[in-house]
């Protein structure tokens, strides 16, 4: 948010500030280990040294969940661990040098001293295929029992979305819309700085009944509430606000498996007036293979606290395809983070 007489973070005038990559490099590291230690744990080394195998053939010959293997194994492949050769995963060197048991230099015992409540969420997702969100706890069931939980969880969204939002109204160009409807948009960081950049635009936020109280408090600090309006609801069983020139989905559809992302995405769809365009802002990975690091940590985090994942471009435009969307254009806009901008068909 803007200071008194300061400049919103990520504004023109903010230009040479450095964008949030080192914090995500070092917020989605703490997946790391446990992807590793649960993947010695389920003798996922072994098995790959045995037989190289698709993510989906050794979670099938193992008894484990496709989607959380499948998450792991990319994890493990941009971590230097594993290599991919046609759709095969290989161990690398360093795997075959230090993670087969019974071998001189295997790390296993020392990978067994770091096994934390981290490492039996990542052996949860992977053997279950649930989330295990808080604990073992749907974190947004937690949050709905808790207030105190979903406020905690709305500021850490604000703080995580800030720079990115600031971003995002530096490159988008709104001018000639009146109305957003910012979905699961939290206490309203985008639509906040959405606003500010475009003195025409509405906006309205539709999150949880949960984040009200917190989310007036900040636009009123902010001197928005006139402009950005706030409708608690539950986005898959309540309606949609129509008629809007833009939806925004704002680091939503990770949080979601395919069937529920399409149900997001339709609904986007009937909620958009002639014209109007769906944008999608999230960490955008080069592709389901070449994932980095951080982007790879980030999907081992959704898998473990929504069951969701992120997806690479293509997986992300079969989607939008599927739901209407036949015709759609990518910008890079920060740090890890692309917009996609998505037609509806006619």
């Amino acid at each position: 948010m803007t200071g008194r007489g300061g400049t919103p973070p990520g504004s023109d005038a903010d230009s040479t500030a450095p964008d949030d990559r080192l914090l995500m490099d070092t917020y989605m590291s703490q997946y790391r280990l446990p992807a590793l230690a649960a993947a010695d744990r389920l003798g996922i080394f072994t098995a790959l040294a045995d037989e190289p195998a698709p993510a989906e053939d050794l979670a099938r010959s193992r008894g484990l969940d496709t989607h959380g293997t499948t998450t792991l194994l990319s994890l493990l492949t941009a971590l230097g661990f594993l290599t991919v050769h046609g759709r095969e995963h290989h161990l690398t060197p360093s795997a075959r040098a230090f993670l087969l048991p019974g071998t001189a230099r295997y790390w296993g015992p020392m990978l067994g001293l770091g096994w934390d409540e981290r490492c039996t969420a990542v052996r949860h997702v992977v053997t279950n295929g649930t989330p295990h969100g808080y604990r073992g706890k749907d974190i947004w069931r937690t949050h709905g029992r808790s207030p105190r939980q979903g406020e905690l969880f709305a500021r850490a969204m604000h703080a995580h979305s800030a720079a990115p939002a600031a971003a995002l109204a530096d490159r988008l160009d709104l001018s000639g819309c009146a109305s957003l409807l910012d979905v699961a948009g939290g206490i309203g960081t985008f639509s906040m700085a959405l606003a500010r950049r475009n003195p025409r635009l509405g906006a309205t936020v539709m999150d949880l009944p949960v984040v009200a109280a917190t989310a007036s408090r900040v636009l009123a600090d902010a001197g928005l509430a006139d402009r950005v309006v706030l409708r608690p609801g539950d986005m898959f069983a309540d309606t949609w606000p129509a008629g809007q020139d833009r939806v925004l989905l704002a680091d939503v559809l990770g949080d979601w498996d395919d069937e529920r992302s399409l149900v997001l995405l339709a609904r986007a769809r009937g909620a958009l007036a002639p014209g109007g365009r769906l944008l999608i802002h999230q960490v955008m990975p080069d592709d389901s293979r070449h994932l980095s690091p951080t982007a790879a940590g980030y999907s081992m985090a959704l898998a473990v606290m929504t069951g969701g994942r992120l997806r690479a471009l293509p997986e992300l435009a079969a989607l939008l395809h599927e739901a209407g969307f036949p015709r759609y254009e990518t910008t890079p806009t920060y740090g890890h983070y692309a917009l996609v901008t998505a037609r509806p068909d006619q």
